[in-house]
């Protein structure tokens, strides 16, 4: 058993539910990733102790024990090279490690070599095989170094058949062989379980299941070797009847090692596909925090979907007492005709449909919105080719439309609350912060060339009026201004009017200064005019924007002053008017007197 696994990265939380459940596959899916990379301190000084241990136990073992048959060079060079060759090319992933067919090799060296020699022969071997990855790049050169412990499986079958062989009668054999097998697997156990714990943090429960599967494997191999090495001490040419086991073995190996290369790949799609399905999410849900109107809402929603679900376009449509939406992005000709389709059948059916055209999917949800100020109907559709739509991709978008649901209440609710903190509850027109926010906005837009007006009104005779019929009728009154004067702003381009409190009310518009006052001017005549106003008349005085003002409490403060200017003269006017009228009366009633 090879085991070059340094700390396992922890798993992804949202791919529990696709990793393995069984505790060795899932120890060789969490240590995939990091099988390759640079050793660090820890594993380090755990692999290098390993090795120079297993160095210090070989050698002792060659000096201190008992010689049991000659060293063939050229067997021993032989049987080097195909432990090299099957230890590193023929590897099959387990747990944290590999398994490799050592035994196949082992067991002829033992049997055919002076065993106390085996085991430097073995991490030779190691060594070598290490050599081809290095120069092929696949492998640091601490690697290198760190294979010498991989060999600690040899020191076991080789030290009892050192001290106890060679044995006698078949009995003797079987119990002999036995032995080293049992002493290879308890070594194998040992070493192993201890430099994964000290390592790579594995649990000595778990390494104990991965050694059972290696266990079972190499006594499956065992015999093998033994058939081998019994043909090669009669005849040394037949040791050539590894190589058709070698190569189906290998061919098993590559086998499967690409088959958890490519699921590891797939968990690694997954992985991102998942990542960007959550931060997605989160930027959508950020998004519908931020109060966003209903129109950027739906927007937001659509794109948000597309990016989720890695689609190739999208729309969404709504009608009814709100403001009605369609909106298709990123969509061809093809696109267009199966998002339709997708959108109408999940707003039919009142539950999601997914379609499929020549390659292309759609997946398509219903999807409404409700508040206060009414109620919207329609769907949600995304499409994209070659792939069709996951369940889990199904649970995401509709937990997007769940939350902008969620978000449209809020936000139509904010909206209502925005709406009346800038609206005077008796006129329904702007109040004072109306107008502030709103003349920022147009003096931004104005200049030379194009000037805005502002104009402020005032009643006359208001107070007089109110003691007179009562507040209702004042009441009444000051709508009927506040319609007037929304009807005569019809006409002009961005013209809206304000009350400001009382009988005050202001006008910004895009007209022309003496065009705002002519408007105004038969606003108030029809305003006395007419039966209700009861001798009830107004006054103005307007102000050019940027010209003469270009801050809003300036601009009126000089319109103020002009109205009441206006309001001076007007009261000047009509006292004249009436002395001129009493002195009228008087000289006519003197002439009928006569001298």
């Amino acid at each position: 058993m090879k085991s070059d696994t340094p700390h396992l990265p922890a798993a992804a939380p949202q791919l529990e539910d696709v990793l393995s459940t069984d505790p060795v596959e899932r120890l060789l899916e969490d240590s995939w990733g990091s099988r390759s990379r640079v050793a660090d301190m820890r594993e380090w000084l755990v692999e290098s102790t390993a090795a120079l241990t297993f160095l210090v136990a070989a050698i002792a073992l060659v000096v201190l024990a008992p010689s049991v048959r000659p060293l063939h060079l050229a067997l021993a060079v032989t049987l080097v090279a195909l432990y090299a060759f099957t230890s590193r090319v023929i590897k099959f992933p387990i747990g944290a490690g590999y398994v490799v067919p050592s035994y196949l090799v082992l067991v002829p060296m033992l049997l055919l070599l002076p065993p106390a020699a085996v085991p430097l022969l073995v991490a030779a071997g190691m060594v070598i095989g290490g050599l081809g990855d290095l120069t092929r790049r696949r492998a640091w050169l601490e690697r290198l170094f760190f294979s010498i412990a991989d060999a600690w499986h040899s020191i076991g079958p080789a030290l009892v058949l050192a001290e106890l062989g060679p044995a006698h009668g078949a009995l003797g054999h079987v119990l002999l062989y036995t032995g080293a097998f049992a002493a290879g697997c308890v070594v194998d156990l040992v070493t192993s379980t201890l430099r994964e714990a000290a390592a790579a943090g594995v649990a000595p429960r778990l390494q104990v299941r991965v050694i059972l599967v290696v266990w079972l494997i190499d006594a499956c191999i065992a015999p093998l070797g033994v058939l081998v090495a019994l043909a090669v001490g009669r005849y040394p040419p037949t040791v050539a009847l590894l190589v058709p086991f070698v190569a189906v073995m290998l061919l098993l190996s590559r086998d499967r090692s690409a088959r958890i290369e490519r699921a590891q790949e797939h968990l690694e799609i997954l992985a991102r596909e998942r990542s960007r399905l959550q931060n997605a999410v989160q930027c959508l849900g950020d998004a519908f925090a931020a109060k966003l109107d209903l129109s950027a809402l739906t927007g937001t929603v659509l794109r948000g979907s597309i990016e989720a679900l890695d689609a190739d376009a999208g729309r969404l449509t709504l009608n009814g007492s709100l403001e009605p939406v369609r909106i298709e992005l990123g969509a061809s000709e093809a696109h267009a005709r199966l998002l339709s389709s997708a959108e109408g059948a999940a707003r039919t059916s009142d539950e999601p449909r997914q379609l499929q055209q020549e390659g292309t999917w759609a997946l398509g949800v219903p999807f409404s919105l409700a508040g206060e100020s009414g109620t919207a109907m329609g769907g949600l559709a995304v499409a994209r080719a070659d792939r069709p739509f996951r369940q889990d991709e199904l649970a995401v978008l509709l937990s997007l439309v769940q939350r902008a649901r969620q978000a449209a209440v809020e936000i139509i609710g904010h909206e209502r609350l925005r709406v009346q903190a800038l609206t005077d509850p008796l006129t329904r027109l702007g109040n004072r912060r109306k107008l502030a926010a709103d003349f920022e906005q147009r003096l931004a837009g104005a200049h030379s060339v194009s000037p805005i007006t502002l104009a402020l009104l005032d009643l006359d005779g208001f107070k007089a009026y109110n003691d007179t019929f009562g507040h209702g009728a004042g009441d009444d009154l000051l709508a009927q201004v506040a319609d007037r004067l929304r009807a005569a702003l019809g006409g002009h381009e961005q013209g809206a009017a304000y009350r400001l409190g009382g009988d005050e009310f202001c006008v910004v518009s895009s007209a022309a200064p003496e065009q705002l006052e002519a408007t105004l001017e038969a606003t108030v005549a029809q305003l006395r005019a007419n039966a209700m106003g009861r001798g009830v008349g107004a006054s103005f005085g307007s102000v050019l924007v940027p010209h003469e003002a270009s801050e809003l409490g300036d601009a009126l403060r000089i319109a103020d002053q002009r109205m009441y200017l206006r309001k001076r003269r007007r009261a000047g006017a009509e006292r004249v008017s009436a002395t001129t009228r009493a002195a009228q009366s008087a000289g006519a009633r003197a002439s009928e007197r006569g001298p």
